[in-house]
């Protein structure tokens, strides 16, 4: 697959693809850098010109998503965009040590069985209201009900009131995505070891995401 990237920068060619006289390839954007837009190879330099032949190539070639259970064929210059936020690309556990990976599914099972988290079950459009130890670094799991999709929550991370919140998929991943309001409220519970936390997550597009324990 080296012949689809340029042998300037090494990325996978995108339409445009150019060809100088002396047969040396580039890219567009390498060749709006080059001086004067002449090759820096051939002896003489020489210009660029358009290569039809070669962009057919280059927007008809496609290969098969590596990640298990996708299975799309996918233009090879959007290949690596593809696989980063790809479904069903794997997940790999944030504890120190670990080497599982998995879809997050498999990721949020792992975690509570194989790390013990405590896993609370939540359902879409509803506000969490859980006591959580104020000790830094406390996590907890919450597993949706309706599709598993799974968010870790952290406790004391940025201080001894700080909690935060991440959905578990692929760290590339850019979809979907979330925002989160959130409420810690310290002496609201008998223990003075917990902390009561509360939180409403808005996934884009207007629905809400939320949990109830």
């Amino acid at each position: 697959m080296r012949a689809l990237h340029c042998p300037l920068c090494s990325r996978p060619y995108k339409a445009r693809v150019f060809k100088c006289k002396g047969g040396h390839f580039a890219c567009a954007a390498c060749v709006a850098e080059l001086p004067d837009g002449q090759c820096t190879t051939c002896e003489n330099g020489g210009g660029f010109d358009p290569c039809p032949e070669l962009d057919t190539v280059v927007s008809s070639t496609r290969i098969v998503c590596p990640h298990a259970g996708c299975g799309r064929l996918v233009v090879y210059h959007q290949a690596v965009e593809h696989q980063n936020g790809c479904a069903h690309a794997p997940c790999r556990c944030t504890v120190p040590g670990c080497g599982f990976a998995g879809l997050a599914p498999a990721l949020a099972g792992h975690i509570a069985a194989v790390h013990y988290l405590p896993v609370h079950s939540i359902q879409y459009g509803k506000v969490l209201r859980v006591q959580a130890p104020s000790e830094p670094g406390t996590r907890l799991l919450l597993v949706a009900e309706d599709d598993g999709r799974a968010f870790l929550v952290t406790v004391g991370a940025l201080g001894a009131a700080a909690v935060s919140v991440v959905c578990i998929r692929a760290s590339a991943a850019a979809r979907p995505r979330f925002t989160c309001r959130m409420w810690v409220i310290l002496g609201a519970v008998a223990d003075c070891n917990k902390v009561l936390v509360e939180m409403q997550m808005t996934l884009q597009h207007g629905r809400y995401f939320g949990a109830h324990t």
